[in-house]
C-alpha cells in the first residue's frame, strides 16, 4: 500500500488517473439529467376514426403537430393509427377505459352512450359561438359523465353533408330520388326514409366497386373527401343545398388530463385555442378546393332549394328529441342561432 500511495502522488499520474474518473462521472450526471428530462415528457396515445392520411385524419394531425411542436420536452401525442388500430366504433370506449388517451371521432360513433353529441351536427353555430352560448360546456359535462372524457375541441363545423348521384338521370327535385339505392350512414337514415331512398350499408373501402357495378346509384357523404376513395371519378351530380354539419370531436380521458402538470395541460390548452382560431381559414380554403375539384371532375350541382335543408334538419331534431327529450331540448336552445 505505501508503494502504491507514493506512485499515485505523482501530479502527472494523479491527473491521468482522476481525469477519466471525472469525465465518467460527468457523463453519468448528464445521462441521469437526460433521462430525467425524458421521463418528464409525457406521450399521449391517440387514434382517429379514419386513416390519418385522409381528409378528416389530416385535420386531426394538424392539431397533433401543433402540440408536438410546442410541447417538446413537455408533452407529445403519438397517433397509433386509424380504425385499423382501434375500430372507430370502439374508440370512445377506449378513451373511457384509458386504453387511448385521445380519440378524434364523430359523435355518431358513440351515439349509444351519448345521443346528445349528434345535436352539434344540426347547429349553424361555430365552435366559438357554441362555447359562448354554453352549449359546448353542456356537451362537455355530459361527456365527462357518460364517457369519462373531455371535449377538447371540434372540427368540421361548416362542412355540410350532401347526396351524390353516380348515374346520368333527370333529377330536379327530391321526389326524383324515390326508389334509388344510396350508400349511407346512420346520420342519413331520416332523410332516406322521408324521400323513399333505399339505404345500403357498405364499408367505405368497398363503395367504389359498388358504385362502379351499379349496386348503388349514389351515396351520402360530406362536401370534403369524396376523392379520398376515388368516388369523385364516378360521380355525376351533387344535391344542394348541403345539410347538417360534419362534427369530429377530439375527446380526451379526463383522468389523464387531470394527472398532467400545469405546464403539460397548458400545451394542450394553447394548441386547442390556436387550432380553433386557425380553423375558419382552413375550412374556407379546403371548402373552395373541394368545390373546385368537383367542378373539375364535371360533377353537376342540382339545387333543391332551402326547404330541402330545413326538412332534413327538422327530421333529425325530431329523431333526437324522441331519444332524449329533456336533454336535447336544452341543447337545441343553446345551439340555435340568436334571432
Amino acid at each position: 500500500m505505501p508503494v502504491l500511495c507514493r506512485r499515485t502522488s505523482s501530479p502527472r499520474l494523479l491527473a491521468a488517473t482522476i481525469g477519466p474518473m471525472l469525465a465518467a462521472l460527468a457523463f453519468g450526471v448528464v445521462s441521469v439529467m437526460g433521462s430525467t428530462a425524458s421521463a418528464d415528457e409525457v406521450t399521449l396515445k391517440a387514434a382517429v376514426f379514419v386513416p390519418p392520411s385522409t381528409t378528416y385524419g389530416v385535420q386531426f394531425k394538424r392539431f397533433v403537430d401543433r402540440v408536438n411542436e410546442t410541447g417538446k420536452g413537455v408533452l407529445q401525442i403519438r397517433i397509433v393509427g386509424g380504425p385499423e388500430a382501434v375500430p372507430a366504433d370502439g374508440q370512445a370506449q377506449a378513451v373511457k377505459s384509458g386504453v387511448l388517451d385521445i380519440a378524434s371521432i364523430p359523435p355518431t360513433y358513440y351515439k349509444s352512450q351519448m345521443v346528445e353529441g349528434d345535436a352539434q351536427t344540426l347547429s349553424d353555430l361555430s365552435v366559438a359561438e357554441q362555447r359562448k352560448s354554453g352549449a359546448y360546456a353542456q356537451l362537455d359535462r355530459i361527456a365527462v359523465e357518460r364517457l369519462g372524457a373531455l371535449y377538447l375541441t371540434t372540427y368540421g363545423m361548416g362542412v355540410p353533408f350532401h347526396l351524390y348521384v353516380t348515374k346520368d338521370m333527370a333529377i330536379t327535385k327530391p321526389d326524383d330520388l324515390k326508389g334509388l339505392r344510396f350508400r349511407g350512414q346512420p346520420i342519413y337514415n331520416a332523410v332516406f326514409k322521408h324521400y323513399g331512398i333505399a339505404g345500403v350499408n357498405i364499408a367505405a373501402p368497398e363503395v367504389y366497386t359498388a358504385l362502379e357495378r351499379g349496386v348503388t346509384q349514389g351515396y351520402g357523404w360530406p362536401l370534403w373527401g369524396i376523392n379520398d376513395f376515388g368516388w369523385d371519378k364516378l360521380t355525376k351530380m351533387r344535391i344542394d343545398p348541403g345539410f347538417y354539419n360534419v362534427v369530429v370531436n377530439v375527446l380526451m380521458n379526463k383522468a389523464k388530463y387531470d394527472s398532467l402538470t400545469a405546464e403539460q395541460r397548458k400545451v394542450i390548452d394553447d394548441a386547442v385555442a390556436r387550432f380553433e382560431t386557425d380553423n375558419e381559414r382552413y375550412t374556407s380554403e379546403t371548402t373552395k378546393a373541394a368545390l373546385d375539384l368537383q367542378a373539375k371532375q364535371g360533377i353537376k350541382p342540382v339545387d333543391f332549394g332551402p326547404q330541402f335543408k330545413k326538412v332534413a334538419v327538422d327530421l333529425y331534431w325530431d329523431d333526437l328529441t324522441k331519444l332524449s327529450p329533456d336533454s336535447i331540448n336544452k341543447l337545441k336552445a343553446l345551439l340555435a342561432k340568436p334571432l
